[in-house]
């Protein structure tokens, strides 16, 4: 129902008590039941914007740009609901009532996009065949689709703010007390979400079920405010019509401009939003980086930006000049921007990987004080400022919905602008320093939109420049913060880095050889271990008789991916998530990965390898997915059952899909996840070992669409004709030379694996659990599978999945076979020296040497008994 627009009450702010409660009649208790909602309000709209985001990454790809398309278009919908309720609010006779309408609409719009992402789902990968070679084209279509699934949903949760605020600010005296309190709530409500969001729910129920329970909560806060609306009255009560502006507070003077007030929420906005950009940067350089950091840092800036609306809500109590108010903390805040690289640089001891031996309650503690020193002062501050303005624009109002619709909307438009601005061009032209140091100057740069035509400009502008200039003094004299730590103990150098929205690349120089670091602690391979990331790309390709089409998922160093550069091979693509990453090892590594950078059978995207593999309509006789940090965000999405079964039908018939785990990143419970994932996906897997190291062992999974058994002939022809096989082992003849290395089938050791849960896109178990567990490791009171820990697992495997009754292994001789037990002696008897164990080394040497007599009788009847204690031949 619509009616003329109603004017804000010129009644004044009693100096107790809420002001508008004389005017409006509303009881105390009304006031804290639509409060109450409105922070629950706040907290679901949170998990939705978390939900959406896995979820449009899960379809458009994680990179940086489609992550900052999806956020766009978000914003974009916050920005278009909040003006166009500013708008229409003063035209409602109840706008309570439409608020709850608005509540359950959300449900409506959310239940919405459940439809378009299944049609997305089958519409996306034609879009992306017939747009996709066309980078800026695509980002633009990723954009539409984006606001298309979003726009119903979002600007629908962008209307609330107005709406309440219409409701419940009722005189130009409580827009700046009440208003702030609503923003407050609704921020409290937030960090809210982002906590559940990001540690509760979707581990306890899945990302479809909280989903669904978000959805229930708008509708149960839709119905509750229809039913808290029947008994009010239809029409905001309006003491008189539109009033001249308010006399200035004694000794002040008079507030800026609405056109400056519009300009400096749309500068908060993109000040406060760059920094939680450049901040997430920041602290991913000193972090574990899994899906619980990036919460953290998230619901710290939220808590300071609700810290800092209560901040002026008191503010408003005062009687001070407003615009000087927001001047200093401006001023203020914007320094403690400058200073907070050089204080985190300090906290962190140089960019150490912080809390390493902290269990997981401790580490929580650790990186929420870690936040609480270097973001929340500044933001909080900063934060101050959007809100603050509502008690500038009171002699401007005419309506509380329109003045907040339009404000919000304005600060939300340089939001947008802000995030893209740090991700995409801060970072990449000046660095990660230097971008939050450019932030800092926009906000003192913002400080003369309030300070022109006021008489105290002149004294306010040159007390911000002296402590901006002793902030500068102070930072230049202590010198400039490194963005790459370098270790001394391995004689660390830098030899290039980059900078960009993804993260901070570097080639370093690391004990005689070179390697790539992304984000200080995150080592993606080196020069020293060629023949260790040689074997990951070519142990795979010997399983299969004529691989001519491969597919890497990941390429790190590319030495790796440089192994398929064998005469079989007619193309080899592969896709690596990291711009800069292909940048540095197409610069520094081509002498070492066989001419996969010049090669032109060779086809490098810089695209998320597993929305590629979804949205292509090739096939591949090998996809060798790369070794992944378990614990990092997003990369526990590449051990799901859906990102298996997409990997197995791009498979040609006889292909191989490998996936390398780290066990030195993963604790039992979540290799025997994933295991037991990739068993859902594949008829037959069978477990490899990697190598024969004992503190960063690795395995391989070889997951095939059929259970046919291993040809040994074909293995013996493969490794014969292949320069430079990279064999574990090179003892023995034909396919015995790489059957040191195989431990297992999987589908025989099913009771070993045992039952349990999977590891799925709607419930990431691996992305909740590994992060703890390599937090428990740090402390002591778990274990990855490295050491003893291995040698046990690898004992268990062998028990569960004996080779002779092993059907892979049906076509291999006894003598064969017995190489499987060899590879495991060999890897326990590294064991036992490392520990220094030297009995129990020499019993297992004596083992070996047994087994290996037993092949050498086996396959040559008339060698000559030799001494069972003898070593490998």
């Amino acid at each position: 129902m619509v009616t003329e627009p109603t004017p804000l009450s010129t009644t004044p702010a009693p100096a107790e008590g809420p002001p508008e409660a004389a005017a409006s009649g509303f009881t105390a208790g009304h006031r804290r039941l639509i409060h109450a909602i409105f922070l629950l309000s706040g907290a679901v709209s949170l998990v939705y914007q978390v939900l959406w985001m896995r979820q449009l990454g899960v379809l458009f790809g994680n990179t940086a740009q489609a992550t900052a398309t999806t956020l766009t278009a978000f914003f974009m919908g916050l920005a278009v609901g909040g003006w166009g309720a500013g708008r229409l609010a003063p035209k409602l006779r109840d706008p309570l009532r439409a608020y709850g309408w608005v509540e359950l609409g959300i449900a409506g719009g959310a239940l919405l996009y459940f439809g378009l992402m299944r049609a997305y789902g089958a519409l996306y990968p034609s879009l992306f065949r017939a747009f996709g070679h066309d980078v800026a084209l695509f980002l633009v279509l990723k954009l539409v689709l984006g606001v298309l699934v979003l726009l119903p949903a979002a600007s629908l949760i962008g209307a609330t703010l107005p709406l309440v605020g219409q409701h419940l600010l009722r005189s130009r005296g409580s827009l700046g007390s009440g208003g702030t309190v609503l923003y407050a709530v609704n921020t409290v409500g937030a960090a809210l979400g982002a906590y559940l969001a990001g540690f509760l729910l979707p581990l306890a129920l899945g990302f479809r079920e909280t989903y669904l329970v978000a959805m229930a909560s708008n509708v149960a806060l839709g119905l509750a405010v229809l039913v808290a609306a029947r008994g009010l009255p239809a029409a905001p009560v309006a003491l008189s019509a539109v009033a001249p502006s308010a006399p200035p507070e004694a000794g002040g003077n008079a507030a800026p401009s609405w056109a400056r007030i519009r300009a400096m929420a749309f500068a908060t906005g993109l000040v406060t939003l760059a920094l939680e950009v450049l901040w997430t940067h920041m602290f991913a350089q000193v972090l574990h980086n899994s899906v619980y950091t990036f919460a953290i840092i998230l619901i710290a800036f939220l808590a300071a930006l609700a810290l800092g609306s209560f901040v002026a809500h008191e503010l408003t109590r005062q009687r001070r000049d407003p615009a000087q108010t927001v001047a200093w903390l401006l001023g203020i805040g914007s320094a403690l921007v400058w200073l907070s690289p050089l204080l985190f640089y300090r906290l962190t001891g140089g960019l150490r990987y912080v809390a390493d031996h902290q269990g997981w309650l401790g580490y929580q503690v650790f990186v929420f004080s870690l936040a609480g020193v270097v973001i929340v002062p500044p933001t909080l501050l900063l934060g101050t400022v959007f809100p603050y303005l509502l008690k500038l624009s009171e002699s401007h109002s005419r309506s509380a919905g329109r003045t907040l619709g339009q404000l919000v909307a304005i600060n939300t438009v340089g939001a947008i602008l802000g995030s893209l601005l740090a991700g995409f061009a801060l970072l990449a032209t000046v660095g990660l320093w230097s971008a939050l140091r450019v932030v800092g100057l926009m906000g003192l740069a913002a400080l003369p939109i309030v300070a022109v035509g006021a008489p105290w400009r002149g004294p306010a502008l040159r007390w911000g420049a002296a402590f901006a200039l002793a902030v500068l003094a102070t930072v230049a004299a202590r010198g400039r913060p490194a963005v790459i730590r370098l270790d001394p103990v391995d004689e660390e150098s830098m030899v290039q880095m980059w900078q960009g929205s993804s993260g901070v690349v570097a080639v370093v120089n690391s004990s005689g050889g070179l390697i790539i670091k992304v984000n200080n602690h995150y080592t993606l391979g080196g020069s020293n271990a060629v023949e260790d990331e040689r074997r990951q790309g070519m142990l795979p390709l010997l399983l299969h008789p004529d691989p001519t089409e491969v597919f890497y998922l990941g390429m790190g160093t590319g030495i790796t991916a440089g192994a398929a550069m064998t005469p079989r091979v007619r193309r080899a693509t592969v896709c690596e998530l990291v711009p800069e990453v292909v940048t540095a090892a197409r610069t520094h590594f081509g002498p070492y990965t066989s001419g996969l950078f010049t090669d032109p059978r060779t086809r490098i995207l810089a695209e998320d390898g597993r929305t590629f593999l979804g949205v292509t309509d090739e096939r591949y006789d090998a996809i060798i997915s790369d070794l992944f940090v378990p614990w990092e965000a997003r990369a526990g999405s590449l051990y799901s059952l859906e990102h298996f079964r997409t990997a197995r039908r791009h498979l040609k018939p006889g292909g191989v899909f490998a996936q390398w785990i780290p066990l030195y990143q993963m604790s039992r419970r979540e290799f025997t996840i994933v295991a037991r994932t990739m068993l859902a996906a594949f008829p037959q897997v069978t477990v490899w070992r990697g190598d024969l190291k004992v503190h960063t062992p690795t395995l391989v999974l070889i997951g095939q669409s059929t259970e046919a058994p291993l040809d040994p002939a074909m293995v013996a022809h493969r490794i014969d004709e292949t320069p430079d096989p990279a064999l574990l082992v090179d003892v023995g003849a034909g396919a015995s030379r790489l059957l040191w290395a195989y431990c297992g089938n999987l589908d025989v050791a099913r009771s070993w694996i045992g039952d349990g849960p999977l590891n799925t896109d709607d419930h990431p178990l691996i992305e909740y659990l590994a992060p703890v567990t390599h937090r428990r490791v740090g402390a002591g009171e778990a274990r990855f599978l490295t050491g003893e820990e291995m040698l046990g697992f690898y004992r268990d495997l062998l028990a569960a999945s004996p080779p002779d009754r092993d059907p892979y292994l049906a076509r291999c001789t006894a003598a064969e076979r017995a190489y499987v037990r060899a590879g495991y002696l060999i890897d326990a008897k590294s064991v036992m020296m490392v520990a220094g164990k030297t009995a129990a080394a020499d019993s297992l040497d004596r083992a070996l040497g047994a087994v290996m007599l037993e092949v050498a009788r086996a396959t040559l009847p008339a060698v000559a008994t030799t001494d069972s204690g003898a070593g490998p031949p």
